[in-house]
């Protein structure tokens, strides 16, 4: 990841993955923008690649072949990802808005997010966008059968390529048919006969029409008459999303937004707009991913010559392209000015073409190999230390270790107070009130993910945690927060942005937030003073009794993905898993272990499930007894962990494993380092009473705490790590 070259003083805002952004960011990442800070907003981190659709559907490729990390690439661009969906445009304000965070304001603007099929009703499944397309396919693979009829509505290339596809796909007995008014519109005639040809050999139906009407199982045509399905696909033209046709952009009779030669809007010059949903002025061309890929350098080219203040280029889009349509058998019709030829070896011509425009975005530069600063040394134990490693976590990840952070509080001196009921050593302080205990805690840390509104929510999850693990109510928050320096009106922004997110949280928990302090610094940074009111009994570290069953409300694993995805070692939708589960409060899991007799709660944070763990059985005077393979784990975590991840505090938290015995696995093996792991915004682990453990987990996973597990037992002594639960 590069370093930033300067002070950003303008937003440059990407809306969308597709071909044409994705080669922004590539030359972005080659050649960074110096002063402008850049923000990507996607509905999905994973952009899919049209072209190798059919190819997936076909069973030629897997998943991952043909998508496009926006994650990793973001991160080589320097640019900024937020996973969310784009509601409108307020180009009066220069703001993007999206549907689960506050508006994205920007000084340019680039809109490449691709369009989606005509269709009617809620009937079928429209192709695009493709991500949500393939659950729907993976689903019909599953259940299709003899007899089942699969109709894709719209004959043209990408309709004919996917019908016969999904033909080599699926078992003989399911039929398969195609409607559509015209075969192959715009395609030379020499390929057309030979895809007629395809459909009739693989007994692909043909029913030539215009679509009047769609209803749950049947299509109705102009001419009155029906063609029924189990299963409807929409391939037919596309339509601009709304949010760009109620925009005040200058479109065509379809919503399209029109464009200049340069690609620029034709009524607002500082958006841009590329791919299907471009309108070329005067040069329109069909809806193809061609034109998107071929419009990609001149787009990168003209972003950055915007920026810069310097003449733009012009797009000049062919009229003749060559065109590949597979036939789902690893065969392919080529046509060009009206010729076309077929075979295996015109399938291999695209898949060349097709990976070696991947390649250019799946392999960047090996992110793992992070450059370090310093030498090796004598650290104050008089142990040799590492080179510091510039890529440090965030989050609790980027916490002190307990070993230094417990022999600094050791040098203090002791803290008294006639008010002071409990001090240092639980989740929260408690001070005696006028009429009720009151509670006190404080926490944060620098940013762990790019989004401010998200880091805001996750920063108050967190906080409001160590309220929830003493079973208490928190009534009220401070917050502390740093800001890069960048432009007032940027900076104006990212403070809204983070606040609005702990405020958004605070708030659906019952929680003003009363004040606070923000400086300038050199990264976004958020911290949170928590106060609340004790309920009775209240909960602490040692209540733990022999025979209690250890339960944990969220999975392991935040701490090694956030490690392995800052090294390009992670896909990004496994991130955006674990982000989920830190943008999960546990109010209500406090109140399920309430109603259960929990008897001892702990949060686990920064010094991993066993450091936490530890600290309960040395208040509590007990053992415990963990179960290895009933420890919950986000997807990817123990993959991170042989891959050679690991948070910074990892080999520091499991110097807490030396008071546990561990039978059966080795020490380094995934699962036991898992329990050393550190968690942001993680779970509860709470221990409940044997007989009412069982019924608790039911209702923990009916609240919605659905990684909920019983992860072992507390013993009278002995510490012990074994493989899985005893007979």
């Amino acid at each position: 990841m590069r370093a930033d070259l300067s002070l950003p003083v303008a937003d440059l805002v990407l809306v969308g993955g597709g071909h044409s952004h994705v080669q922004v960011l590539k030359s972005l990442g080659m050649s960074p923008l110096d002063g402008v800070r850049v923000t990507v907003i996607a509905r999905e981190a994973h952009t899919p690649y049209s072209g190798m659709l059919p190819g997936y559907v076909a069973g030629h490729y897997r998943w991952e072949d043909i998508h496009i990390d926006l994650g990793p690439l973001c991160r080589f661009a320097g640019a900024r990802l937020i996973v969310d969906a784009v509601t409108g445009l307020d180009l009066e304000n220069n703001a993007v808005r999206c549907a689960n965070r506050p508006p994205v304001r920007f000084d340019t603007l680039s809109v490449n997010c691709g369009a989606a099929p005509e269709t009617f009703a809620d009937a079928g499944v429209p192709v695009k966008p493709i991500g949500r397309f393939l659950p729907h396919w993976r689903s019909l693979c599953e259940e299709a059968g003899p007899g089942t009829k699969i109709l894709f509505a719209g004959g043209g290339a990408g309709g004919v390529e996917l019908a016969l596809a999904a033909r080599y796909a699926l078992p003989h007995g399911v039929e398969i048919g195609i409607v559509t008014l015209e075969l192959l519109p715009g395609q030379a005639r020499r390929a057309q006969q030979m895809l007629a040809d395809e459909l009739y050999k693989a007994g692909i139906e043909l029913r030539f029409g215009t679509v009047s009407a769609a209803r749950e199982s049947e299509l109705v045509l102009a001419d009155g008459t029906t063609v029924g399905f189990d299963r409807l696909f929409w391939v037919t033209g596309v339509v601009a999303p709304d949010w760009v046709r109620d925009s005040a952009l200058s479109q065509d009779s379809r919503g399209f937004a029109r464009v200049d030669a340069c690609l620029r809007s034709l009524s607002h010059p500082r958006v841009f707009v590329s791919g299907d949903v471009a309108c070329l002025n005067g040069q329109e061309r069909p809806k193809s991913g061609v034109f998107a890929v071929r419009a990609g350098p001149v787009l990168a080219a003209n972003l950055r010559r915007s920026a810069q203040g310097r003449a733009l280029r012009r797009f000049r889009p062919q009229k003749r392209f060559l065109s590949i349509i597979g036939t789902g058998d690893a065969r392919a019709v080529a046509s060009r000015s009206g010729l076309a030829v077929r075979g295996r070896w015109a399938w291999r011509w695209k898949k060349w073409i097709d990976r070696r425009f991947m390649e250019r975005f799946q392999n960047l530069p090996d992110m793992a190999g992070a450059p370090t600063i310093g030498n090796p040394g004598n650290g104050v134990d008089g142990k040799e230390q590492p080179p510091f490693d510039p890529m440090r976590c965030g989050g609790c990840g980027a916490k002190l270790a307990a070993g230094p952070l417990h022999r600094v509080l050791g040098r203090l001196p002791e803290q008294r107070h006639a008010d002071l009921v409990q001090g240092i050593g639980d989740d929260a302080a408690i001070l005696r009130g006028q009429s009720e205990q009151l509670l006190l805690t404080l926490d944060g840390f620098r940013s762990l993910v790019d989004d401010p509104y998200l880091f805001g929510r996750i920063t108050a999850h967190h906080s409001l945690n160590d309220i929830y693990a003493m079973g208490a109510k928190p009534t009220s928050a401070m917050a502390i927060a740093t800001v890069p320096l960048m432009t007032e009106a940027m900076m104006e922004e990212e403070l809204y942005g983070l606040l609005k997110g702990a405020v958004d949280v605070l708030n659906g928990d019952g929680v003003p937030l009363v004040g606070g302090h923000s400086s300038e610094g050199s990264e976004l940074s958020l911290g949170l003073a928590v106060t609340g009111r004790a309920v009775e009994p209240v909960l602490t570290k040692a209540g733990c009794r022999e025979g209690d069953r250890l339960l944990v409300t969220k999975p392991l694993g935040i701490g090694v993905l956030l490690a392995a995805h800052m090294r390009g070692q992670a896909q990004t939708r496994l991130l955006q898993a674990a982000i989920g589960i830190m943008d999960q409060s546990n109010r209500e899991a406090l109140d399920v272990l309430r109603a259960y007799g929990v008897r001892a709660v702990t949060d686990v944070t920064g010094f991993g499930l066993v450091g936490h763990l530890g600290e309960m059985l040395r208040a509590s005077g007990t053992g415990a007894e963990l179960w290895l393979e009933a420890v919950p784990s986000l997807k990817g975590a123990l993959e991170g962990f042989d891959g050679g991840a690991s948070s910074v505090l990892q080999e520091g938290n499991e110097q807490a494993l030396a008071d546990f015995e561990i039978r059966g696995r080795p020490p380094g093996d995934p699962l036991v380092r898992l329990l050393a792991d550190p968690q942001t915004s993680g779970g509860l682990l709470a221990s409940v009473p044997a007989d009412r453990a069982g019924d608790c987990l039911g209702a923990l996973l009916a609240a919605g705490y659905a990684n909920s597990a019983e992860i072992g037992r507390i013993t009278a002594g002995s510490n012990l790590i074994c493989p899985r639960r005893p007979d």
